[in-house]
């Protein structure tokens, strides 16, 4: 279910504050989920318990048959009341605060522990919840779709709850050995354990475990020569030491690590494996990003690993675009957020409608991917003259500037399985050849008994989609002339055929107002809407469908000339 918000809703909930308990709003910010939207009201401190009030009184008012509304009220850092009067904005791209907008998508569009998301907007309610809780969990999605922002806001959350909390971005050991990489995070959590020791006395056994154990990994971490077994031997003493810190100080420990993928995935179920063994029965829990088809969490002969639904649950943090209204409603909210921040009232007041459809498409439905090409293609519109808001060309110049980026990224996300990325490329440019030489569609189908016999091939799709390459639009097509035929139906990438205007007289899908729609490119035939399932099913089954075979036999003609 898409949430649709009143434009003045936020208005009226200011002047109810006012009106019913003379309290004037210092900021307010809300979080749209698919059926729940969450309205954060900053007001002074003094002012709380009359604030609590009127949120109580808010939340049943607000609510619709379409969401599920709630006030949350917290004391304002800054209790300064801003001046909250509406500003024009008739420059529209040529206004400073469109430029204010892009310096600040540039600044915060990429979340770290330092630098934490502008205003977390979470697409599944549960997620938070979830990563918060007592449990071990792999957390998956693509690049920027916002596992580091999840977990940021994750730590944030349990650390105001009490909970000691060790942080390792894992890119920052991607050159070390895998041994090494694994004391580089005990280290992070025994200075987490040192830097939050409240209960536990100085003089205690415990204390002096702490010092030596540190002592230790920093002397194994500096050594030239690192064997396995000097290592390994380490985790019952860390175990032990963690579980009876913990029973001390009475709280929970939760450990973050960032962008596991940059371990070789042959070496990721040993180090997870340590890890493990290292907070096993005690109440220490693993809190792990990283990219699906780059990870390795269990192997079974010999069992190595965290095995899922038995030691940790998985996450998935990707929006597809199988649901792209919800994708639509979610990407824009986020897009409100930072335009709220530069003081703009709406994104309607810098892009079209068409252009917020677009930017669906071109980013695949990837956060990050969409802010920043809702910068890029704020530029673009900034260079043609008298030009007032963002149109569907400067959103398509974008993308299209934006290819070679993602190519950089392609390598940097494989850099740690090595041969990996020059398959892809070639990859990249077999499908591309497929949709644009071949037979004009820049969608396409895989059929399911071809992905089952071709698993090895299969994953060179997998991994254009994990790096926004190509784009999931329907994982089960039903074939209408065969009960029990399904196909995957992708869509290529936007930046693949899109430049200063689209590839001529090719069969593409569209986004208008949230819904699909197929049309050919400068062409006199109707365009198809997808207004309701079964014409998007029958859209997607038009599409021609790739033989796996063929990315092998692309390859191998490459690698003959």
């Amino acid at each position: 279910m898409t949430v649709t918000i009143p434009l003045d809703v936020e208005k009226m909930i200011r002047r109810a504050f006012v009106e019913r308990a003379s309290i004037q709003v210092i900021e307010l910010t809300r979080r749209v989920y698919p059926d729940e939207v969450n309205f954060i009201v900053y007001v002074r401190g003094a002012d709380i318990g009359k604030a609590a009030e009127v949120g109580n009184q808010l939340d049943s008012e607000l609510s619709t048959d379409a969401y599920r509304a709630f006030i949350v009220v917290r004391k304002a850092a800054n209790e300064t009341v801003p001046d909250n009067s509406p500003a024009r904005l008739d420059k529209g791209v040529q206004d400073d605060r469109a430029t204010d907008l892009i310096r600040l998508i540039s600044a915060r569009s990429r979340v770290s522990l330092t630098q934490p998301s502008l205003s977390y907007l979470r697409d599944a309610p549960g997620n938070i919840a979830t990563v918060s809780a007592a449990r071990h969990q792999l957390i998956f999605g693509r690049r920027g779709a916002g596992k580091s922002a999840l977990l940021v806001e994750a730590r944030r959350i349990v650390s105001e709850e009490g909970a000691i909390t060790a942080w390792a971005n894992i890119q920052s050991f991607r050159h070390q050995e895998r041994d090494r990489i694994t004391l580089f995070i005990i280290a992070a959590i025994l200075d987490a354990l040192a830097s939050h020791r409240i209960k536990v006395p100085p003089a205690s056994a415990v204390a002096s475990e702490l010092g030596r154990l540190s002592e230790t990994v920093a002397s194994l971490i500096g050594s030239d020569e690192l064997s396995q077994q000097k290592v390994q031997i380490l985790y019952p003493r860390v175990q032990s030491l963690i579980s009876r810190f913990l029973e001390i100080e009475g709280v929970p420990l939760y450990i973050f690590l960032d962008d596991f993928y940059y371990v070789g995935r042959n070496d990721q179920p040993a180090v997870l494996d340590g890890l493990h063994a290292c907070v096993r029965d005690a109440d220490a829990w693993l809190k792990i990003s990283s990219i699906r088809r780059l990870s390795r969490w269990w192997q079974s002969s010999p069992p190595m690993g965290l095995q899922t639904t038995h030691d940790a649950d998985t996450i998935d943090l990707d929006v597809t675009l199988q649901q792209p209204a919800r994708a639509k409603a979610f990407l824009e909210g986020l897009l409100e957020n930072y335009c709220h921040a530069v003081k703009v009232s709406s994104a309607a007041r810098i892009f079209n409608s068409s252009s917020l459809d677009r930017l669906v498409l071109a980013s695949g439905a990837v956060p990050r991917d969409y802010l920043t090409l809702a910068a890029s293609s704020i530029v673009r519109a900034q260079g043609r003259e008298n030009s007032r808001l963002v149109g569907v060309q400067d959103v398509n110049q974008a993308a299209g500037d934006a290819a070679s980026e993602k190519l950089q990224e392609l390598e940097e996300d494989m850099a740690s399985n090595v041969g990996t990325a020059q398959r892809t490329l070639e990859g990249l440019t077999a499908v591309r050849n497929f949709c644009l030489q071949e037979e004009s569609y820049t969608y396409f189908l895989v059929n399911y008994r071809d992905k089952e016999l071709h698993s090895d091939l299969y994953s060179i799709l997998t991994d254009l989609m994990d790096v926004r390459m190509i784009h999931l639009l329907d994982a089960g097509v039903s074939d209408a002339h065969a009960a029990g035929q399904r196909s995957e139906a992708y869509l290529l990438d936007l930046s693949q055929y899109s430049g200063s205007r689209f590839k001529q007289r090719i069969h593409v899908i569209d986004f208008k107002g949230g819904k699909i729609v197929a049309r050919q490119t400068r062409s006199n035939a109707d365009a198809r809407s997808g207004d309701d399932p079964r014409k998007v099913i029958a859209i997607f089954r038009g599409a021609p469908t790739l033989e796996l075979v063929k990315l092998q036999r692309d390859s191998a003609e490459k690698n003959q000339c």
